[in-house]
C-alpha cells in the first residue's frame, strides 16, 4: 500500500537517503527540515527525485496538527544529531530532541496518523561490557543519548489500538549520502586517510562500536513502515548486524589496508572514549527479516572511490559544511541563528 509519509529531517544525512528510498518504493513524502545544512556533494551524488517531495521549511518545535493532515505515518529523524552537537547546550538538546519529539507524537496521534517511527540510537547503551540487546539496561552518557532514552519511554506510552509507535535504535552510521557527514568515525577516518595520508585517530581506539551503512539504515525505516502492525506496534528494534561490531582501532586498520599510502596516527587530543558497547541485532532479523546489504570493507571502498571522484582535498575535508558542530557554531557566529538554534529575525 502506498503511504503518505511525514518525514522530519528529510534534508539531512540519513533523511536524503531515506527520501530517495521512500520515493523509489512509491510512497509520497512530505518532508520537514530547518535546512540548516546545505547539500554538500556534487550533482552526481544528488537524488534526481528530490523535486517530488513536498518540502516544508520549519522547525519541529513549531509543527501543527494541520501539517500532519492526511499522513499515514510519521518517520521522525530530526534532532541535534550527535553527542558533540548535544554538548552545545543540554537544555536546547532536551527541548528539540525530547520535548519537541513528544509534542510531535501527540500531534500525530491527534491528527489520526496511525504509525510513528522514531529514530533512536544504540548510543543509549552508553558503556556496557556485555553484548546488549533491546532488554539490556540503558546507560546514556551524553545529552543526546539521554534525550533519546526519555523520548522512547514517553512515545511508547502513547500506544493504543489506533496509534503505533515503533522505536529504531540504529548503530553508528557511515557511508555516502547526498548530504555527507564527516563527523562519523568511518567516514572521518577514510577521508582523513585519502586527504592527509593519516588515518588519524581521535581516541585511543579501544572502544567498541556497532556500525550501519546509511543505506541499510534507511531500508530499516522502510521495512518498519511497511511491516504488519502486530509485528511492530510498541516494539523497540536495534538496527544493524551482529557481524558489524568493531573496535575503533580495527576500523582504522581496515581503512589503512584499503586507502593507498595511508598510515594510522593518533591526534594529540586522543584519549579514551568511555562510550563503548557491542550490540545484538537478532530481534529485527528474526521478527522482520532485516538483513544489511553493506559490510565495512565495501563501505570504505565506496567512500574512498566517491571522495576521489569528488576531488576531496585536505582543505575540503576540514570544511565546516561536513561537520555538524562546526556548522552550527558558524551559523550562530554569523547571526543566522540564535542561541536557541532558531533562525534570527
Amino acid at each position: 500500500m502506498d503511504m503518505k509519509v511525514f518525514l522530519t529531517g528529510h534534508k539531512g544525512y540519513v533523511g536524503r537517503k531515506l527520501s530517495q528510498i521512500l520515493l523509489n518504493a512509491n510512497h509520497k513524502v512530505v518532508g520537514c527540515d530547518t535546512e540548516f545544512y546545505p547539500s554538500n556533494m556534487s550533482n552526481e551524488q544528488q537524488d534526481k527525485n528530490i523535486e517530488h517531495i513536498v518540502s516544508l521549511k520549519k522547525d519541529i518545535r513549531d509543527l501543527t496538527r494541520n501539517d500532519l493532515s492526511g499522513c499515514d505515518a510519521v518517520i521522525h529523524l530530526a534532532a541535534l544529531s550527535n553527542d558533540p552537537l548535544g554538548d552545545i547546550s543540554a537544555t536546547i538538546t532536551n527541548e528539540i530532541n525530547y520535548e519537541a519529539t513528544i509534542r510531535l507524537g501527540k500531534l500525530a496521534k491527534a491528527a489520526n496518523v496511525p504509525r510513528f517511527v522514531f529514530s533512536s540510537s544504540c548510543s543509549s547503551y552508553g558503556a556496557n561490557e556485555e553484548i546488549v540487546n533491546e532488554n539490556s539496561p540503558l546507560v546514556p552518557l551524553t545529552a543526546y543519548a539521554k534525550s533519546k532514552v526519555k523520548s522512547e519511554s514517553e512515545l511508547l506510552k502513547l500506544k493504543d489500538d489506533n496509534f503505533i509507535p515503533v522505536i529504531l535504535r540504529s548503530a553508528t552510521a557511515y557511508g555516502i549520502s547526498p548530504n555527507l557527514r564527516l563527523d562519523l568515525v568511518v567516514n572521518n577516518l577514510t577521508c582523513s586517510a585519502l586527504t592527509t595520508g593519516k588515518v588519524e585517530m581521535l581516541s585511543d581506539g579501544t572502544a567498541w562500536r556497532p556500525l550501519l551503512h546509511v543505506e541499510d539504515m534507511a531500508n530499516a525505516f522502510l521495512l518498519t513502515l511497511e511491516s504488519p502492525e502486530d509485528k511492530v506496534s510498541g516494539e523497540i528494534f536495534n538496527v544493524g548486524s551482529n557481524n558489524d561490531n568493531y573496535i575503533v582501532k580495527d576500523i582504522a586498520h581496515e581503512v589503512e589496508e584499503i586507502v593507498p599510502n595511508s598510515i594510522i596516527s593518533f591526534s594529540k587530543e586522543a584519549n579514551k572514549d568511555h562510550r563503548s558497547y557491542q550490540v545484538n541485532f537478532d530481534k529485527i532479523r528474526d521478527m522482520l527479516g532485516f538483513k544489511t546489504k553493506w559490510n565495512l570493507t565495501d563501505g570504505i571502498k565506496d567512500i574512498y572511490k566517491v571522495m576521489k571522484d569528488e576531488k576531496m582535498t585536505k582543505d575540503s575535508f576540514e570544511d565546516k559544511k561536513f561537520y555538524r558542530v562546526k556548522y552550527i557554531n558558524w551559523l550562530i557566529e554569523q547571526n543566522q541563528i540564535d542561541n536557541s538554534l532558531r533562525f534570527s529575525p
